[in-house]
């Protein structure tokens, strides 16, 4: 007997759209977050404590860009599985 695989294709399209989504979000506070590092270096944090919130701000940047950049990935991985899924269900209909 063989294992009957069902895709629900509007399902893994809005997972991709909702992982487009969160990556957007992410870059965006990864952006704020380096323009609220500039501000505070350059008005009230000046000197050792604003060179220390610009580093932690700039190690936070950095880690939520990645996440940004994983949440895209997942979202192409997504739809390369949609298309290859599609594919082998029409090179499979077209059998019959």
């Amino acid at each position: 007997m063989t294992d009957v695989i069902r895709t629900n294709y509007p399902a893994m399209e809005d997972m991709a759209r909702q992982c487009d989504a969160v990556s957007q979000r992410l870059a965006q506070s990864a952006s704020n977050a380096q323009k609220i590092a500039s501000q505070m270096q350059n008005g009230a944090l000046q000197g050792s404590p604003g060179e220390t919130y610009v580093m932690a701000l700039g190690i936070f940047s950095n880690r939520v860009t990645r996440l940004s950049d994983k949440y895209r990935e997942i979202a192409n991985d997504i739809r390369r599985a949609m298309t290859d899924m599609m594919a082998a269900d029409q090179k499979a209909g077209s059998k019959f």
